[in-house]
């Protein structure tokens, strides 16, 4: 065998080689997503139109939480738990104020993702849906729903719990269980 072709094959073994390693690395590091469309308490939902029962405020977010290019916009309202850090967003000017919308604004609900960051591992559900106002269409996700840590670390099953949104008159108090998000 030529030197040559000795140095070919060691030339495509490391370039498979470190396209392998960079392929790893993207699935390890990548945001995940899966549906839970049909997991409660999202299935009993999706499809639905609802009344807002309160005022919600759409974001556009420059840092994309949602992770979904169909529905552009985040809907939150004071009572999220990440209202806080919404208001610093704001007051730094990465979230910028689309509208508010007054109670009694519809929305209907088309689907809900699951998505699993792949740095921290840490999950966030969100639920999809357009809302249309003053003849214009919104398309926005709403993060809904936070992991009980120490039901997830105990490996209980049941460890979504889900804070009152804006759509319903009282909180549910249940947990529920969802899937981890997936590459494939």
């Amino acid at each position: 065998m030529s030197t040559k072709k000795i140095m070919g094959i060691i030339a495509l073994v490391v370039i498979g080689g470190i396209g392998l390693l960079v392929l790893i690395i993207f699935a390890t590091v990548k945001t995940k997503s899966t549906s839970i469309t049909k997991y409660e308490p999202f299935k009993e939902w999706v499809g639905k139109t609802v009344i807002l029962n309160k005022e919600a405020i759409l974001f556009k977010d420059k840092m994309e939480m949602n992770h979904n290019r169909d529905y552009p916009y985040v809907l939150l309202d004071s009572l999220h738990p990440k209202w806080q850090y919404v208001e610093e967003q704001k007051a730094i000017g990465d979230l910028v104020e689309i509208t508010r919308f007054p109670a009694g604004t519809t929305l209907k609900f088309e689907k809900a993702i699951q998505y699993t960051n792949g740095v921290s591992g840490f999950s966030y559900p969100t639920i999809f849906g357009t809302i249309i106002s003053n003849g214009k269409e919104y398309k926005a996700g709403y993060q809904w729903g936070e992991i009980n840590l120490g039901k997830s670390f105990d490996k209980v099953e049941k460890c979504w719990q889900f804070h009152q949104a804006p759509w319903q008159k009282e909180k549910d108090t249940a947990f529920y269980a969802l899937p981890t998000a997936s590459f494939w």
